[in-house]
């Protein structure tokens, strides 16, 4: 039986303590290594205007490489990527990204290619759901 291929697309912020160039491109390279090793197939990555390095609606409290506290952090590197994976390889995917400390927040949401809607999947704060210990993503 053939695997159900869907269409995806993620949105990540990448910590601006590491949004260097040099930074950026290896993380987008070992997500698009990622998708290839599961099977799937990148369509693009958009990380120039209106994406790129921007200001957040509010701060995020998240934790640091080698710090034991939380640091605020204002501003992220946002990276928008189309791909195609099988239904079933998709908590495969998402492991490595979650378990990134260079990606402080991400969404994953499936386009639905007959309509003209997306379903989100997954928005998920990297840190502790939230400070209060509801589970519902903002």
């Amino acid at each position: 039986m053939r695997e159900r291929r869907r269409d995806y697309e993620l949105m990540f912020i990448v910590s601006p303590l590491r949004a260097s160039e040099e930074e950026i491109s290896t993380q987008i390279e070992r997500i698009s290594q990622t998708i290839a090793n599961l099977g799937g197939e990148v369509i693009d990555f958009n990380h120039s205007t209106p994406w790129g390095r921007r200001k957040f609606a509010y701060s995020i409290r998240a934790y640091s490489e080698g710090e034991a506290s939380r640091r605020i952090f204002n501003e992220g590197y946002y990276v928008l990527c189309h791909f195609t994976l099988p239904t079933t390889k998709l908590v495969e995917f998402e492991r490595p990204i979650k378990l990134a400390d260079s990606i402080l927040r991400y969404m994953l949401t499936l386009v639905d290619t007959r309509g003209e809607r997306s379903v989100v999947l997954s928005d998920v704060d990297i840190d502790d759901m939230d400070e209060e210990g509801d589970d519902e993503p903002e």
